[in-house]
């Protein structure tokens, strides 16, 4: 339930860098039956994951969903009923960036935990673990990062958790990390429950790790109405920050840490990190969320929110919204979880060794 009631708070943190769309209906209208059509439009004419661009596709047939939903939304007894027949609705585009928010409630869209196979993804993360097991003393900044040194067999290894990316690293973070970081034999960037935040502090920390000008994805932008119909890509380069210069990164063997629950930014400061010369990602699949959020308003005055606006792209030119893959894959297992061992901690460890 915590993941959950992080990603809402970040929510907060998207809203304000998201589209917010002026052209609503300006006379209120309760009706339900007009409310749902006016939902189901948005996202029809909106979302940008309907069709199917750069080999990547939801295989969600939006027209089938409001030919089931709409008797059931024209028949709702209460307001009530009639969201969670619009959230059910969104449930099919398992997209953590589709949400309602209403003066009662908000409904999110989870359902990207759940895999094609209807399994809910492992947690691949033991709250509390870490600083019992792994770290020789565990600190935490003011903005409430967890860092601290790993000692195994004679080397030492600097972990840090990011658990979200409203919190910045700011200087006097660095200033507590670098005498660390400079005697240790590798980073541990743990980013596991990580939702997301800011798209800008993602990229101001993957310029840490980079020593000349790389190309990290694409951006595209949806032109029209028409499913299919998005810009060229737009190439995104990152480039170490000068003012950093002495707290570069790039020289350290780097592993990062990933599960379901790396979101939005998050998941696209993955995508970025896999194009650092150092870096290897471990652990599971991130969650995905790689279209910027854009709000419309219903004739009831609810606000849905959908992917609308701009999308990223690996290196590759393919959609990182279904999540990106780790270069290595590793589970934590019951047995794991039972003995209080972190699987994804223990294999970073090890290549950091070898």
């Amino acid at each position: 339930m915590k993941r959950i009631f992080n990603i809402i708070a970040v929510i907060t943190a998207i809203l304000a860098t998201s589209c917010i769309k002026d052209d609503y209906t300006k006379e209120y209208n309760n009706d339900f039956k007009t409310n749902y059509e006016a939902f189901w439009n948005y996202i029809n004419e909106n979302y940008g994951y309907l069709g199917e661009s750069y080999g990547y596709s939801k295989n969600v047939d939006w027209h089938s969903v409001y030919e089931e939903m709409m008797p059931q939304a024209e028949n709702a007894a209460t307001e009530a009923e009639l969201l969670e027949i619009m959230g059910k609705s969104i449930d099919y585009l398992k997209d953590g960036h589709v949400w309602l928010d209403t003066k009662f409630k908000h409904r999110g869209c989870f359902t990207f935990y759940i895999d094609d196979n209807g399994e809910r993804y492992p947690d691949n993360f033991i709250k509390g673990v870490i600083e019992e097991k792994y770290l020789d003393e565990a600190f935490r900044t003011r903005n409430g990062h967890r860092y601290g040194m790993i000692t195994r067999e004679n080397k030492t290894f600097f972990y840090l958790h990011h658990d979200d990316f409203i919190k910045d690293i700011n200087n006097e973070d660095l200033e507590m990390f670098q005498p660390i970081i400079a005697k240790a034999d590798g980073i541990i960037y743990d980013i596991r429950t990580n939702p997301g935040g800011s798209a800008q502090l993602s990229l101001g920390i993957a310029q840490k790790f980079v020593k000349e000008k790389t190309l990290v994805g694409y951006h595209i932008v949806k032109n029209s109405k028409e499913y299919n119909d998005f810009s060229e890509p737009s190439p995104l380069y990152i480039l170490p920050s000068d003012a950093d210069a002495e707290r570069n990164w790039a020289d350290k063997k780097t592993m990062v840490l990933t599960n379901r629950d790396v979101y939005s930014a998050a998941n696209m400061f993955a995508a970025f990190m896999k194009e650092a010369p150092n870096v290897t990602l471990v652990g599971g699949k991130t969650g995905g969320g790689g279209g910027l959020p854009c709000t419309y308003y219903l004739p009831n005055g609810w606000a849905v929110t959908m992917s609308a606006q701009r999308f990223t792209l690996d290196v590759d030119k393919k959609h990182i919204e279904p999540g990106v893959e780790p270069d290595i894959y590793v589970t934590i297992t019951e047995e794991d979880i039972e003995n209080k061992v972190d699987s994804i901690l223990e294999k970073a460890i090890e290549v950091l060794s070898e």
